[in-house]
């Protein structure tokens, strides 16, 4: 079994070896989504080879999904591609922003429900019950 799984780690070397040979193409990374990152030497006009980077999404085409290490890659916001250290960095902060965001929307929903239920009815505090400027409550116009 252990020779199996050196065989496929070879066969995979061997594999992007030719890809890059015959297509200057090379497969870079992927993320926890699946999608594939790759770089690809094209020439432009000027016959300069110039670098592609380009992502094969593994399901729906969904630009705002993916991770902002790979995304800065892909725009030239970083010359490498992220490392394992870069991207368990970036979850992890991730992560802390969600924790901090889920804080502030419950303390804020307990501050609106204070607000909403302190003292009983609204009526006379700027309430939904509250008469609006210029407008009478009971006939003060003929009478």
């Amino acid at each position: 079994m252990a020779a199996a799984g050196r065989g496929g780690g070879a066969l995979s070397r061997l594999a992007a070896r030719i890809s890059w040979a015959l297509f200057k193409r090379e497969r870079v990374g992927m993320d926890e989504l699946g999608n594939v990152y790759v770089r690809r030497l094209e020439r432009n006009a000027e016959g300069e080879d110039v670098e592609r980077r380009y992502v094969k999404y593994a399901g729906d085409i969904d630009p705002t999904a993916l991770p902002a290490e790979w995304h800065q890659w892909l725009h030239r916001a970083r010359a490498e591609p992220p490392t394992p250290e870069d991207i368990a960095r970036g979850q992890h902060q991730r992560e802390l922003f969600r924790q901090r965001v889920a804080a502030l929307e419950a303390a804020d929903a307990a501050r609106r429900f204070q607000e909403a239920t302190a003292g009983g009815g609204s009526a006379g505090r700027g309430g939904p019950a509250q008469q609006l400027p210029g407008s009478s409550s009971g006939g003060g116009g003929a009478g």
